[in-house]
């Protein structure tokens, strides 16, 4: 959720080197493994903490290849599944969660047939109806690999955006969903059409298989599940936090996070610490840095892409270091 992968590039350019890396709160790794894959000789210890169970482990999990397509197979997890499965299994509620809050289910009620056909046509070269006409063929040929199925859908839906969205996919869309068609140009529609068929699921867990340098360097990084402020921080290090946005929508529905507590605790850290947020009023914090960015974290993808701008602050141990 609120993934920085997008802007990872970025922010590891604006984190000075250290014989420590801490990211207090991991979330999916973007940070901790972009340093990693740019700048592995800039730290000698990586601390990656997440305080939401099961993160690590699934983190970890991916690394050593649990999650590769050569060995796992995803089957199709509906609305039912996740909700009886969430709290036992956590690649199905992180990964089969909206914006991996692992709380909603991924789809609505009305693009879940849709979603499922795509998958079981993309994972397994199972094709129903639907799957038929949207593809075109009845079945993949031997030899394409899932990212070459995956690169198929999508080359197929971006064809659809010089035509229009066939009339067989309207009954996937809800009642307010086409009513705002109505009002937006063909190239906006088939933005909405193009995203129901990117199957990104396990994106992220293939990329932490395939990184050489994370399995190679898997030794250097130090897995906490600990709230922030119990992680003991070592002499000569750089802290990166990610917390909960304010303002935003939570994590947990069932918890609250206390951005005074985390901000007294920042401002007073001995250690130069920068901090992701929207926007922070308080003055012990300084603006280091800002950058825009394209927020797909809505329910409401007929919105399309958001403008946010990223900042980054720094305490005033930040300030006087560097």
């Amino acid at each position: 959720m609120g993934s920085k992968s997008t802007i990872a590039e970025w922010v590891i350019s604006k984190i000075p080197k250290a014989k420590h890396f801490y990211d207090l709160f991991g979330g999916g790794l973007s940070i901790t493994h972009a340093l990693i894959e740019k700048r592995s000789k800039d730290f000698e210890v990586f601390h990656f903490n997440e305080i939401r169970p099961g993160i690590c482990e699934l983190i970890e999990d991916a690394i050593a290849g649990k999650y590769s397509y050569d060995v796992f197979k995803p089957k199709w997890i509906s609305r039912d599944e996740f909700h009886a499965q969430k709290e036992k299994d956590v690649f199905i509620k992180m990964c089969w969660s909206f914006g991996n809050n692992g709380q909603t289910y991924m789809f609505s009620s009305e693009i879940e047939p849709y979603k499922k056909s795509m998958h079981q046509a993309v994972i397994f070269n199972e094709f129903d109806d639907l799957a038929k006409k949207v593809f075109g063929f009845s079945e993949f040929r031997d030899g394409y690999s899932i990212t070459q199925r995956r690169l198929f859908l999508r080359n197929k839906i971006k064809f659809y955006r010089t035509t229009k969205i066939p009339d067989f996919l309207f009954r996937f869309l809800s009642e307010s969903q086409k009513k705002e068609l109505d009002k937006i140009d063909n190239l906006r529609r088939l933005e909405q059409l193009e995203r129901l068929g990117r199957l990104q699921q396990l994106e992220q867990l293939e990329r932490l298989n395939d990184s050489k340098k994370l399995k190679s360097q898997k030794s250097q990084i130090i897995f906490s599940q600990k709230s922030f402020e119990e992680v003991e921080i070592e002499n000569d290090a750089i802290i990166y936090c990610d917390p909960p946005y304010q303002l935003t929508q939570k994590y947990d529905k069932n918890k609250t996070f206390n951005h005074e507590s985390f901000l007294s605790w920042a401002a007073n850290h001995k250690t130069p610490i920068l901090i992701s947020e929207y926007q922070i009023s308080d003055s012990r914090f300084k603006l280091f840095a800002a950058k825009q960015k394209r927020s797909m974290l809505s329910s409401n993808k007929l919105n399309g892409a958001l403008d946010k701008t990223e900042k980054l602050y720094a305490n005033a141990a930040f300030i006087a270091r560097f």
